[in-house]
Parts: C-alpha cells; structure tokens; sequence
C-alpha cells in the first residue's frame, strides 16, 4: 500500500560525505512522508547569519525548498523569492504590542522556533495539523488549529494553535508537519500522504506506518544536523563547539546529581523495607548473624485513649518516620510497621549486592545499637518540642494537653532466622522469622523505657568491641562525620566509649538483669542499655 521506506543507513553512510547535506535532507523527507513539499527554516536574526545560538532567535527565514513535480520545481529554484515577495519570509517569532511589550507571534513555525529547548531537554519533538481545510473560516487572516506532537514514543494532543491562513492558502496545504533541527532552525512539510494521517476517533488507522516513518525522520534530521555542523568555519565553529560543550557539561552535572539522589533514595526505599525484584524472587534462606530488634510504644492501649485519631497517628507516624531515618543512616532496615511497634533488621540478604567486603556480627550489633539509641533521643527531642520534624512544638502541646507521657523501649537479638519472600500472590514482603526474632520481641516486652534490651549473646559482641577500618560501614558513618573527634587511635575506638561520646554519656551505659520471663519466654541473665544521659531525662 504504502511506497518502500526509503533506506536510513544508506543516508547515514552519505550525509557525512555530502557537501550540502540540507538538500540531502530535503530530498529524503520529501521521500520519506511522500510531501507536496519540504523547506527548511534558517533560525536568525536581524543579521541573517547561521549557525546563531538559538536563543539569539528572532526570526526563521526560508532557507531551501523542495517539491514534487513542477510547482516542485518552481518552488526550489524559485521559492525563497517568491515567499519573500508575498511578504510569507520572514517568519518573526516576536511581535511588539502597542505598549512596546514583546509578545510570542502566532504560528507553529514560530512556535517550532521558539521551542528549540524542548529537544534538548526532552527530545527532538514532531508537531502535526491534520485537516487543515476543515479549519479555515471565511477570510480570517488565522485560524485556531488543533496541533498533535510526536515524541519518538507517543502522540499526543496540544492546544489548539493560531496559524497564518496566508500561508496556507499560498500553498493549499491539506496538512502540515513541521520539526525544530538543531543548531539551524526547522524543517516543515506542506501536505504529506493523507493516508498516513487518516484518523478514526481521534487515533491514526495507520499510526504504526506513520510512527516508522516519523521516528526514521528524527533520525535523519539529528545526523543532518550533526553532519551540516560541518560546515561552519572559523569563530561560528568555535561557538557552536562551546554551546555544546556547555550543555554537556551541565547536563554531566544534572545527571551526576540525579545519580547521587537516586542512590539515596534507593537506600533509604531499603531502609524502610523495600526490596528489589532480585530479593521479591529469592530462595528463602537460613541466617545465623542476623541482628533483629524490636522498638515499641510502652502503655500504648492506655496512651491510645488519650488522643483523638488523627492526634494519635500524627505523633505516631513522626516516630516510625524518626525509626525509618534512623535505620537508613546506620545501614540496617525497617522490616515491618507493626501498629506502634517497628521491627528493624541487619543481616545479609539485605546488605549492597555490590559491597565488596563483609559485614560482621560485632559490627552489625553496633549498627543496631546506634540505630534504636538515635530514635530514643530523637524521640525525646520531639517530645520536647525540639524536633526539626515539628518546629511547632504540637507533639508537646498534645501530650501536655492529654497528660501523659510518650515512651518507647526497645529489644534485640542476634542469631538464626529464616529470611524469604512472604505473603500473597499480589503482595509480598521479604521479612525474618525465628527463634532470634521471637527473642528480640520477647526481650522488648520485658525491657525498660527508652532502653535497649539485649541477650547474653550481644553483650559479648560488643562488650569489647572496637570500631575500627575493619568495621568499614560503621567506621564511615562516624568517622565521616563531626559526631566525634577524629583524632583516633591507629586501632580505632572502642565501641563503648564512642557510643558513650556519640550520646553524651558521662553514667555507665550497662547494666545486667536477672530473671526476667515473658509467657513461655525467660533470661536468667540479660543486660540494658541506657540511651538517654541522666541529664536529659529530668
């Protein structure tokens, strides 16, 4: 049905070696989109000069023409001429008003002109009024056309645009597609194959025809571009090479920043429990140096009853965002919401697919640590009302109101636990189950306010523990940081006095229990650890 595409690599081959590669690219569009015409804008100013830098735009004169048959003919020797005569070139892409302000002139080639930054930013884009016979009324020097683009992707559907009728008529187009060439103006097409533009409800019948041949004309038009570079010499190169030079440059930098945000926000999305497809499709496996803890609200059935809901949610969901921060700075993660209580894990399905080195016991209890003892005294700063999260104080004002006081404590455990996907065929979650996991809700249940309650196990982990180059995660969330003095020991800190400074503790941050028990669950022997320095809790 359609005549043979005409072929794109055999253009990539020639319009590098060609001399003038517009005409090149004339005589393939016109091919390409089977037009009644083609003619290339040059984008300029008063000075009529090529190669001006976009924005320096005033104006878009007819450059070149192209066409089929004899009125093609006529119009490519003759057609500059004859268009600056009918007063149709130059376009301006500005006008003055009567108070001498400067306003956007009507028309897509002054609209294709002026939109040259949409190519750099978000692709080069072609525009397209179909049934342009159906929207001329009368005599009217312009009429409102309704405008579609094409972005390489999708169509999509513009407001409607006022267009010169003069150019029109002049050329008694039926259609008309027009497309920004970087670096030296537009291309534009007077009446291409009406069948490749035949719609049915607002849907092109042969979209996947017309689609083919458009992306092909992007293609053509960014190597033309690139290729008639070329042929700009001396300070006209000079610029061009530096306008593109600064556009790399800054976009190197944009993309760079983008890099770091999305990395970050890929940890922190860890942080608080998502996962990749890698982990959603993993074999549930056994772990047996998994850190788990536990942080829940002390008496919440009773603190429940004091707020009204949104009161209640409003300071609960500042502590699990308090509980999520946390977990993202300290490289462990938010396993699960549970009501008011969050569950916070540290073991290896969830550590960098690309760390290079592996993480230790010792090291991963000192990150939970440090992670649950920063939500107890970020918690206290908001009950304080000295949280950046609530610069108003309406956590303190609410409880003062209510009378009654916001306390969380804290359990943790390392050990064995299965680590999977678990839940529904729509929904999953990758969480921890097992004995270590029962303990560390277990020793939550029986521990203190605004404390840590750890086994026997991770009180020998850490009772000696040091954090030195060897302990790489934790040693650069501290030591990159001002939270401590960097002059250290060659072998590092020990963990004790660090968490002591970090905290600001002047007291003995241990102390051990006895006999504790909870159901069926009991310790002859478990330790505390304070998280709050006496000071403060007064």
């Amino acid at each position: 049905m359609k005549p043979e595409l005409p072929d794109i690599e055999q253009f990539e081959r020639i319009v590098f070696q060609k001399k003038n590669t517009l005409d090149l690219l004339l005589s393939f569009s016109l091919k390409l989109l089977q037009a009644r015409h083609v003619g290339l804008l040059l984008g300029t100013n008063k000075t009529y000069l090529k190669f001006l830098a976009p924005e320096k735009w005033d104006r878009g004169v007819m450059h070149k023409f192209d066409g089929r048959g004899i009125s093609g003919f006529i119009l490519k020797y003759f057609g500059t001429t004859v268009v600056k005569k009918k007063g149709l070139s130059p376009v301006m892409l500005y006008r003055d008003n009567q108070f001498g302000e400067k306003k956007e002139s009507d028309g897509i080639i002054s609209f294709v002109l002026r939109s040259y930054r949409e190519f750099y930013e978000k692709g080069l884009k072609i525009l397209i009024i179909d049934q342009i016979q159906d929207g001329l009324k009368g005599n009217e020097e312009a009429s409102v056309f309704s405008l579609q683009s094409y972005d390489g992707k999708s169509f999509k559907r513009l407001p409607g645009l006022r267009v010169n009728t003069a150019i029109v008529r002049q050329f008694n187009a039926k259609n008309f597609v027009s497309a920004y060439i970087p670096d030296y103006g537009a291309i534009v097409f007077n009446t291409i194959d009406e069948d490749l533009l035949l719609s049915e409800e607002e849907k092109f019948v042969n979209e996947e025809q017309l689609t083919k041949r458009l992306n092909i004309l992007i293609s053509a038009i960014e190597m033309a571009s690139i290729a008639h570079i070329g042929s700009a010499k001396g300070r006209q190169a000079a610029h061009i090479i530096w306008r593109k030079e600064k556009n790399l440059r800054k976009t190197a930098l944009e993309l760079k920043k983008k890099e770091i945000q999305l990395n970050a926000q890929k940890e922190y999305l860890k942080a608080v429990g998502a996962v990749d497809e890698r982990q959603l499709n993993m074999e549930a496996v056994n772990i047996n140096d998994g850190v788990y803890a536990f942080i829940d609200m002390v008496g919440s059935a009773t603190v429940r009853k004091k707020f009204q809901p949104r009161d209640y949610f409003f300071i609960l969901n500042l502590c699990h965002q308090i509980a999520a921060d946390n977990a993202n700075r300290y490289a462990c993660r938010v396993d699960n919401f549970i009501g008011d209580s969050v569950f916070l894990v540290n073991a290896s399905p969830f550590d960098r697919p690309d760390a290079c080195f592996l993480t230790g016991r010792h090291e991963r209890a000192m990150l939970m640590i440090f992670t649950l003892a920063s939500i107890f005294n970020e918690i206290h700063l908001l009950k304080s009302g000295m949280h950046e999260m609530d610069k108003e104080g309406r956590v303190k004002e609410l409880m003062d109101a209510a009378k009654v006081s916001l306390g969380f404590r804290a359990g943790m455990e390392i050990g064995s636990a299965m680590i999977g996907p678990l839940g529904s065929q729509k929904r999953k979650i990758v969480t921890a189950i097992g004995k270590a996991v029962n303990n560390a809700s277990r020793l939550e249940s029986t521990g203190i306010n605004e404390e840590i309650h750890i086994s026997e196990d991770i009180m020998a982990l850490i009772k000696d523990a040091s954090i030195t180059i060897d302990t790489k995660i934790i040693w650069k969330i501290l030591f990159g940081s001002d939270l401590i003095n960097k002059r250290i020991h060659p072998g590092g800190v020990n963990f004790i006095d660090c968490y002591k400074r970090v905290f600001d503790m002047k007291e003995d941050v241990f102390y051990e229990r006895k006999n504790i028990a909870y159901k069926e669950f009991s310790k002859d022997i478990s330790f505390m650890i304070k998280c709050i320095p006496d000071s403060k809790g007064l």
